[in-house]
């Protein structure tokens, strides 16, 4: 492994190192309506994952490509991946499982050559939901990571 390489890894294990998540405590609030996110950069893009999975699909390579392209042709100051799980099983098992969500979408980027100090990643859990839902509900939709820019 050449030095190049192994800062990189060690950069993202102490980025994984430092990332915090933290215990819900609140009922899922409904998402933000997107007019009141400010954001610089392309739109969000969205990646989806099967019932208790972190396991990016081949469909979704494609999205990881075209966040990769839009970072390297707006190389916006940081991009956001926020982590999320529907409410199909208990809330501090859906925060981890959005957080190795998140992970696996922020290897795959580090993967295509992008910084790792350019990234922020977010874990939410069932808070903020694309849909909101009842507990117990489980909702394609919320088993997402979104990739964002700032």
């Amino acid at each position: 492994m050449n030095l190049s390489c192994f800062v990189r890894h060690l950069a993202f294990i102490v980025l994984l190192g430092s990332t915090s998540a933290f215990a819900q405590t609140d009922p899922p609030s409904p998402a933000t309506p997107e007019s009141a996110k400010t954001q610089s950069g392309p739109a969000p893009l969205v990646i989806h994952f099967g019932t208790g999975s972190s396991t990016i699909l081949p469909k979704d390579r494609e999205v990881l490509d075209q966040a990769s392209r839009a970072f390297n042709e707006g190389k916006p100051q940081v991009m956001i991946v926020t982590g999320s799980a529907d409410r199909a099983g208990p809330p501090a098992q859906n925060l981890l499982l959005s957080q190795r969500r998140a992970t696996a979408v922020l290897k795959a980027l580090l993967d295509r050559g992008l910084p790792v100090d350019r990234f922020q990643v977010l874990a939410k859990g069932e808070t903020e939901l694309a849909v909101p839902t009842e507990e117990g509900i489980a909702e394609p939709e919320n088993r997402r990571v979104e990739i964002t820019w700032r």
